[in-house]
């Protein structure tokens, strides 16, 4: 069993109004796009099961769902339209990576967007061969608890606290993916790692729900038992929107220990909303400071 870590740099229009303010007056076309994050170029690694590198991969995709590459993008990889320019088609670029990929392999990358934006884009060229794609682990999320960081750590971070050093720039999709791969083996335990593999990539949650305005918590799917006895949380402030997570604090009706509960909504490649809870017990005197940010509607404990 090897490993092939991934990562995508994307062309999409966001912020392109900075670029040029009549954009979208333009080009309505692009404001609700299927696919809007188009990928334009692809980086990977293979290690084997003693995480020792492989081989390499990188190549760059001709767009052609944007008409050019938006500045922004420039700016950030470093990407220019002369290098597109240079690079092949997407299926062209798909078949070369599943040769690069090989047979028994998971596919690793740094937090799920990249997976779901490849599995977008193959959708939108109607690409159909991603049998390749059936174990899959998320790196950052592994990285995260094995550091018990309460909020998911940014590679950047992870390679400072390694002491891994930046020789080459981020936001190249193969040396972001040399990156990721360093962190991984710092992290890799062979025992631990298998309780992380998703085996079931189309329901893993993975899509960030972005427009709340409709949305409403089904509270069937909310679990409002103590993380300290499993006894029932009275939800003294209710769970309340605040920017991409709903944020609640009540206490426990037995042991009486104050609790924060948060939720982020995420939805699946299938469609369907899964409800990612967080609980944990806090103190008096962060239950006080939460009741003060909630009910002047803000939250700066994040």
């Amino acid at each position: 069993m090897n490993y092939v870590i991934i990562d995508l740099e994307f062309n999409n229009m966001r912020e392109i109004d900075k670029y040029y303010p009549d954009y979208y007056n333009e080009h309505p076309e692009y404001e609700n796009i299927k696919c809007p994050n188009e990928i334009i170029e692809i980086g990977a690694v293979k290690l084997d099961r003693t995480m020792k590198q492989m081989d390499t991969f990188k190549v760059y995709i001709k767009p052609e769902i944007f008409s050019f590459l938006n500045p922004r993008i420039t700016e950030i990889t470093g990407i220019e339209t002369k290098d597109l320019d240079e690079g092949t088609n997407f299926y062209n670029a798909m078949e070369m990576f599943i040769n690069f990929v090989g047979q028994d392999v998971i596919i690793g990358s740094w937090a799920k967007d990249d997976i779901v934006e490849l599995i977008r884009n193959a959708d939108y060229y109607n690409y159909k061969n991603l049998d390749w794609l059936k174990e899959y682990i998320d790196i950052q999320e592994y990285c995260t608890k094995v550091l018990a960081q309460k909020k998911p750590i940014s590679l950047k971070n992870a390679l400072d606290r390694f002491y891994i050093r930046i020789k080459k720039d981020l936001h190249d999709a193969l040396n972001d993916a040399v990156y990721t791969a360093e962190v991984f083996k710092r992290i890799y335990n062979d025992r631990i790692v298998k309780s992380y593999i998703i085996r079931d990539i189309k329901n893993m949650p993975s899509i960030e729900i972005r427009d709340y305005s409709n949305f409403k918590l089904d509270e069937s799917k909310i679990d409002e038992s103590c993380p300290k006895c499993s006894s029932h949380i009275y939800m003294e402030y209710p769970l309340k929107l605040f920017g991409w997570r709903f944020i609640g604090l009540g206490s426990c009706e037995k042991c009486s220990s104050k609790v924060l509960q948060k939720i982020v909504v995420k939805q699946t490649l299938a469609g369907d909303k899964v409800y990612v809870e967080n609980k944990r017990l806090i103190s008096e005197r962060e239950y006080l400071d939460y009741i003060y940010q909630i009910e002047n509607n803000r939250i700066v404990n994040e």
